[in-house]
């Protein structure tokens, strides 16, 4: 028989897992609005709702996302990020005017029928202003990706693919997800300036995006270089 996952783990590992289990049961959650902003005209565009722990010591998102995952509780961590984050927006709409606000999603998960229910009306009151991100890695099939991309279309919600170019995030992916938004991957950008194949590869993604009426995104600029150099390429947003 297999061992169990928790067999595994060190004794800190272990305090780790429990820490993430009462940050799941209790909602210990808050949210960090990192500004995504338009090149054109340097102004914000965006938000994207970065997920925190409210607990001391705080815990990684990714760690969590790796404990919940482990526990079979990812659906837990997409059910709060959507009612915490919605129900903010909604209780705080001078704070977003004219903005749009990432919600990062795991496309996976299935949310029970009363919370879906809940997260599904208070997307619809905010689907002018909310963008569903789609993060970690997925092994959807083509049918369980169209019905998705025809439930936010119905909504009304506009969608995003995180981190592209990085490991998962495929050109199978992206055509089968055709989104509104491509937000690539911080490891094709950092010193893209020096990196000639970064740079082929780029400009193939923000060609690619503009052909087919998507905005390009590039994540993680954090030098006058990669800014300048991604500008000349053509990209749309930065967030770095």
């Amino acid at each position: 028989t297999a061992t169990p996952v928790i067999d595994t783990l060190s004794e800190e590992e272990k305090e780790e897992m429990k820490l993430v289990e009462k940050i799941l049961d209790d909602n210990l959650f808050t949210y960090y609005f990192q500004p995504l902003i338009k090149v054109s005209d340097g102004s914000v565009f965006a938000y994207e709702a970065l997920m925190r722990s409210t607990t001391d010591p705080m815990v990684s998102p990714l760690t969590i996302i790796k404990y919940a995952n482990m526990m079979d509780r990812l659906v837990d961590v997409e059910k709060h990020t959507f009612l915490n984050v919605l129900a903010y927006i909604d209780a705080n709409p001078e704070l977003f005017p004219q903005h749009k606000i990432f919600i990062n999603s795991i496309p996976g998960t299935k949310l029970d029928d009363d919370v879906y229910d809940m997260v599904e009306s208070l997307l619809l009151a905010n689907s002018k202003t909310v963008v569903i991100e789609m993060t970690e890695e997925t092994n959807l099939t083509s049918e369980e990706i169209d019905e998705m991309k025809k439930r936010y279309e119905r909504l009304g919600i506009q969608i995003a693919v995180d981190d592209y170019g990085s490991g998962y995030s495929n050109v199978s992916n992206l055509i089968q997800y055709m989104p509104d938004y491509v937000k690539i991957d911080r490891s094709l950008i950092s010193d893209i300036h020096d990196k000639p194949q970064k740079q082929f590869f780029v400009r193939e993604i923000i060609s690619f995006c503009h052909e087919n009426n998507m905005l390009a995104l590039a994540e993680g600029v954090e030098t006058s270089e990669e800014l300048k150099t991604v500008i000349g390429y053509g990209i749309d947003l930065i967030q770095g």
